[in-house]
């Protein structure tokens, strides 16, 4: 399937229905759009998964490592694998994770 509507796609539910996402998958990446409700807490986690979160709508205070800001339309969050994440939305948003290797577990 060369062409997808992201929002078309099943929705895979993550961090015990909290999160709510629609993937596409390749062999070694994956990307989801997720749309989120304000005060969503993402727990903090770690993968050995690289991920970029860029933010389309929305306010979300994201932590990586040691450094949290304040993340608005058109900024990213840059997670090498293995890293240690978390944060929670302050508006309702919209965001595209991108992931690689392919998130198996979000098939």
């Amino acid at each position: 399937m060369p062409f997808a509507t992201l929002a078309s796609l099943p929705a895979k539910e993550i961090f015990n229905g909290t999160i709510r996402g629609h993937y596409a998958h390749l062999e070694k990446l994956t990307v989801g759009e997720v749309t989120l409700q304000p005060g969503v807490v993402l727990p903090r986690h770690s993968h050995p998964h690289e991920q970029i979160s860029c933010i389309l709508e929305g306010v979300f205070e994201f932590t990586v490592g040691t450094e949290t800001t304040v993340l608005r339309p058109g900024m990213a969050a840059i997670i090498p694998g293995g890293v240690e994440h978390s944060g929670r939305t302050l508006t309702p948003c919209r965001v595209i994770d991108i992931f690689s290797p392919a998130r198996d577990d979000y098939r």
